[in-house]
């Protein structure tokens, strides 16, 4: 039976898009900090007589992205958290997945996308740089209430609260 962490992305023929990420932690002074990035979304509106016009929004999430081509889940979520993050971080444990319906109505199409995302312990920092549409233009290390206030989507909110669970439950099964 294959691993579900192995499954590469065309064996997941269900799902239109996959995506992988990471909820990465680092402990300074007994304090937990959670790493979020800032994003710039453009949105392009066609209200009538708005013209189209472009509306930026600021976005805060959890470093994640597309796997490449005969990628693992892991080694995507790594390299995401790598690129977007700009740390190295190491997996801890999977935290779940979920599935998003993307529609477009201008094109009547829609796509399924599963995302999953992983518990990860900061490592160090990278030097990597990597541009994608979606540029990241603030990294930032918060407490977990400063997190949950700050993060854009509820379903990352919900995420984050996953995380410092394993993360406590992981932290008391090795003081004991």
């Amino acid at each position: 039976m294959l691993n579900r962490d192995a499954t590469k992305i065309k064996d997941n023929l269900y799902y239109d898009e996959r995506s992988a990420g990471g909820v990465v932690y680092k402990i300074e002074n007994s304090v937990v900090y959670w790493l979020i990035i800032k994003t710039i979304k453009s949105n392009k509106f066609a209200r009538m007589g708005s013209g189209g016009k472009f509306v930026n929004r600021e976005v805060f999430k959890f470093p994640k992205g597309h796997l490449k081509e005969d990628e693992f889940l892991k080694q995507a979520a790594l390299r995401e958290v790598e690129e977007e993050g700009q740390v190295k971080a190491q997996i801890v444990t999977k935290i779940g997945s979920r599935d998003y319906i993307m529609l477009n109505k201008f094109e009547k199409t829609k796509t399924v996308k599963k995302v999953t995302f992983f518990l990860m312990k900061y490592l160090e920092n990278s030097n990597l740089r990597y541009f994608d549409k979606e540029g990241v233009v603030d990294r930032m290390w918060l407490k977990y209430d400063d997190a949950s206030d700050r993060l854009t989507y509820d379903s990352e909110k919900i995420l984050l609260g996953r995380a410092r669970e394993k993360l406590e439950r992981t932290r008391r099964d090795h003081n004991h």
